[in-house]
C-alpha cells in the first residue's frame, strides 16, 4: 500500500466523509457533545452501519487499476 496517501490531508478528509455518509450522520447530530456521543454510540451498537462504514473505507483504500487489494507499482518518485 502506498504510504504517501496517509500523508495527504485530503485522504483523511475523504475517509471522514465516507464514514459520516456510510453511518448516516447528519449535521443535527453535532449540536452538542451529548448529541455527538449518543450518535457515535448508536452507530457502534449497529452492526449494519459498522459493516457499511468498513466497506466504504475499504473502497477508499483499494486501487481500482490493480487486481486485489494491493497498489500497482505506478510511477516512482
Amino acid at each position: 500500500m502506498n504510504k504517501d496517501r496517509f500523508k495527504n490531508p485530503w485522504f483523511w478528509v475523504g475517509i471522514g466523509g465516507v464514514i459520516l455518509t456510510a453511518t448516516g450522520m447528519e449535521p443535527s447530530m453535532f449540536t452538542s457533545w451529548d448529541a455527538l456521543s449518543g450518535a457515535v454510540l448508536d452507530v457502534l451498537k449497529n452492526p449494519f452501519l459498522l459493516g457499511t462504514a468498513a466497506l466504504a473505507v475499504l473502497g477508499v483504500f483499494v486501487e481500482p487499476t490493480t487486481k486485489g487489494l494491493t497498489d500497482g507499482k505506478g510511477e516512482e518518485k
